[in-house]
């Protein structure tokens, strides 16, 4: 009923999903990607778990500053300033819906901290198997 049609066509998504190699690393698996592959891959995922820490550490400094409006609020109502305790209780709902938007965004684009250090951890491994059986071969 609500759901928008995409003007993509089934051959542009197929390529669009063929391109991102994380996604494929999450279908196919870490064997099947070049030892290279996987040393950028580790890089890129390095870099996207630093983003996320610092996406999320703002967002929960504008959540938590909601708790500094809403107190704020409280003690202009006590103090008898309605007007600053109205501003302050409007300003502490733009601030709940900013961290509000900020966890649908790091939801959307990340997934979560679990998945991204799965990732990472299933592409170390595999690194890890590598070397390990480079090692092995040399010693024969």
């Amino acid at each position: 009923m609500f759901s928008r049609k995409s003007k993509e066509s089934p051959i542009e998504r197929l390529e669009r999903e063929a391109n991102d190699d994380f996604l494929l690393l999450a279908e196919l698996g870490p064997e099947y990607f070049g030892a290279e592959h996987l040393l950028e891959l580790r890089e890129q995922m390095h870099l996207r778990m630093a983003q996320f820490d610092r996406w999320r550490k703002l967002n929960m400094l504008i959540g938590a500053t909601s708790a500094g409006w809403m107190v704020l609020g409280g003690v202009a109502l006590v103090l008898g300033w309605p007007i600053l305790a109205r501003l302050a209780f409007g300003v502490m709902g733009l601030a709940l819906l900013g961290f509000m938007a900020g966890v649908w965004l790091l939801k959307w684009k990340y997934e979560s901290r679990g998945e991204l250090e799965y990732t990472l951890r299933s592409i170390e491994d595999e690194l890890r198997r590598r070397a390990a059986l480079r090692g092995r071969s040399a010693q024969l």
